[in-house]
């Protein structure tokens, strides 16, 4: 019954806890927005085939992604180890030892040598009662450290998706640029012909001459970068979806209008959401780990108490080593008090404080830092649709003046040179719709990203994180 009283008391003893206790400020953002959710797979609604192709070959082929996989399995079986601290551990053990006594030996009555053999074999038991909660908290701050890098995950998942998206925005944005200052080109280029002619005849000087060479050099200049630019896209989505995809970068007739990239955002956006934020959720998480390690190395100051038990055989003669009379068993305990350890203990314990103090300004400034980027991403949308509207405008304006510029043109009511103008006038029109219109479309990108991308920090988390994971090309593994 003793024994049995001073076992429950251990296990009860088990349930302390030396953590301190967490303070995280709430987190306060105003907003006058609704509560509208965003869509898990936001970047469909874009209802383009090759965007969705491009972000599928991402979240299978990138790297980023599988070493985010990689470090929260990594995580999960760390968290498996630190389980198995929790409860007492069983080995079998088997053993033969056979020694020879010498003549001398002072307990030789013999005067010869003798031989002794000893066999044994059998179950030891051991476990460390967990009398402050040490092993406990290692386990509950590895389940955070797990909670963490799923958060690392889905948040590694998120800039993907949204790089993925922004850069073939890009990409589509500098190939319609590329076309419009073609076509700019050679009216720069027909403006300078009719001027050089002007020029020969003496009509205008060397100084309009040169100012015309000037604007044609400048629009080729700006032609020859937009090719560059385009290229330079299309190696960065090539590098994201760690893909060959030739067939969707470079055929130009996959280009569709910029306009249809023009997904219109809901009026309202929950400020709620921006709590669901993974990069907020990892750092909370990493904080409340490093809370529980301070009550793991606080646990070092106080005593500890090991149990033992052996339950087996032993004989000097191998042939009775299972035999009735070779049975034996044992119990044991060891209570183990630190001392004096020179400072040790008392350093272990302030630097894991200090590692929960980082943890805590790290989590501070996440918080911070997602509250500027909503504010910005709002803010750009609103400027972005202010401009899309202005150059929208400007463009049909231009377009009016064109279409008068040339029936004046055709009924000789204007020279050639104000046709022109015009024409020159409408292409830059165009140009400025255009970066307006990818402005506008990449700041949808913006907000969704800054509010989470439709994560949600539910109970399901680790499922849905299994289901994506099984479309990450892992074939490498052996």
């Amino acid at each position: 019954m003793r024994n049995l009283i001073f076992i429950l008391t251990a296990f009860l003893l088990g349930a302390c806890s030396l953590k301190p206790s967490l303070k995280v400020g709430e987190a306060n953002f105003t907003s006058m927005d609704s509560n509208v959710s965003i869509e898990k797979n936001w970047w469909k609604d874009f209802n383009d085939s090759n965007l969705n192709l491009l972000v599928e070959k991402a979240l299978k082929n990138n790297a980023d992604l599988k070493i985010a996989y990689v470090n929260l399995e990594q995580a999960a079986a760390q968290l498996g180890i630190d389980r198995s601290d929790l409860l007492p551990k069983l080995d079998a053990s088997a053993n033969a030892n056979r020694a020879k006594s010498s003549i001398n030996a002072p307990n030789n009555k013999t005067g010869a040598f003798s031989y002794n053999n000893s066999f044994d074999m059998g179950l030891n038991l051991s476990y460390e009662v967990d009398l402050w909660g040490k092993y406990r908290d290692n386990y509950n701050a590895s389940y955070e450290n797990l909670k963490a890098s799923e958060f690392d995950y889905v948040a590694a998942r998120l800039s993907i998706i949204s790089n993925v998206v922004q850069m073939y925005f890009n990409s589509a944005n500098a190939y319609e640029a590329m076309q419009i200052y073609k076509e700019t080109m050679e009216a720069y280029t027909q403006t300078y012909e009719l001027k050089r002619s002007l020029y020969e005849i003496g009509a205008i000087g060397e100084y309009e001459l040169a100012q015309s060479k000037a604007e044609l050099e400048s629009v080729k200049a700006q032609y020859i970068n937009a090719i560059d630019t385009k290229e330079n896209y299309l190696k960065a989505l090539k590098i994201l979806t760690a893909s060959d995809l030739d067939d969707v970068l470079y055929k130009e007739e996959n280009y569709q209008k910029f306009t249809h990239f023009a997904k219109s955002l809901p009026e309202g956006i929950s400020s709620t959401i921006l709590l669901q934020r993974p990069d907020i959720n990892a750092a909370l998480s990493r904080l409340t780990q490093q809370n529980y390690l301070v009550g793991v190395a606080r646990s070092a100051f106080l005593p500890s108490l090991s149990l033992t038990g052996l339950l087996g055989f032993e004989s000097g003669d191998l042939d009775t080593l299972v035999k009735d009379g070779s049975k034996a068993w044992s119990v044991g305990g060891k209570f183990l008090m630190p001392i004096f350890h020179w400072g040790e203990i008392y350093q272990s314990v302030n630097l894991a404080k200090l590692s929960k103090d980082k943890a805590f300004i790290t989590y501070e400034n996440t918080l911070k830092t997602a509250f500027a980027e909503v504010r910005y991403a709002l803010s750009q949308r609103k400027t972005s649709l202010q401009n899309y509207e202005n150059y929208k405008a400007l463009l049909e304006a231009q377009e009016k003046i064109y279409t008068l510029a040339s029936i004046r043109y055709e009924n000789g009511s204007i020279p050639l040179i104000e046709y022109l103008d015009a024409r020159r006038n409408l292409l830059s029109a165009k140009i400025s719709y255009a970066n307006a219109t990818y402005l506008m479309a990449n700041s949808i990108v913006d907000v969704i990203k800054a509010f989470g991308g439709g994560f949600e920090a539910n109970a399901n988390l680790s499922q849905e994180i299994e289901e994506n994971a099984k479309k990450l090309d892992m074939s490498f593994r052996e």
